[in-house]
């Protein structure tokens, strides 16, 4: 499957917020309390959301299209955040997982924050979430510890760093 990565534009919000949804139901359902997941089920509201972060200066939204141009995955990442640049979400929809559209989001988003003057990257993964720790220790990433997660009470967070993301882009 051929994969491209651009920047997100507006028109591109409703898909990101579907994707996210169901990448949370399909993932978290078993990691997370259900009314504690609950309201990030909601893809009105995660809508809402995206539409507020879209319009900040300092928010890097760039999506993945497959060969018939239909968004397939997103990657959100905070620049302003410290010490680092903090990838707040990395989704696939189902059907497209294993075609590479993760890894490309992820070099994609490595060379942006580059070319933007930034060198390293942190991120958050659901605890018991192994799959994407495996995903994020293959392309190069470091684990950096364990906090609890700032979205909601009773979750934690294993971070991953890297600390050169020139090996990543």
């Amino acid at each position: 499957m051929t994969i491209t990565v651009r920047d997100a534009i507006e028109a591109d919000l409703p898909r990101v917020a579907e994707i996210k949804v169901r990448s949370w139901e399909d993932t978290y359902a078993a990691l997370i309390e259900p009314d504690v997941l609950r309201p990030f089920l909601d893809v009105e509201a995660q809508l809402a959301i995206l539409r507020k972060t879209f319009r900040e200066t300092a928010t890097l939204l760039l999506v993945a299209e497959d060969r018939q141009g239909t968004v397939v995955g997103f990657g959100l990442t905070y620049l302003g955040r410290s010490p680092d640049p903090w990838l707040e979400s990395l989704h696939v929809a189902r059907a497209s997982r294993g075609t590479g559209a993760g890894t490309a989001l992820m070099r994609k988003a490595a060379q942006r924050l580059q070319d933007l003057g930034y060198r390293t990257l942190r991120l958050g993964v659901v605890a018991g979430n192994d799959a994407a720790a495996r995903f994020y220790l293959r392309l190069g990433a470091t684990n950096a510890g364990r906090e609890p997660a700032s979205w909601a009470r009773g979750v934690w967070h294993e971070i991953y760093r890297w600390d050169d993301l020139s090996k990543l882009a």
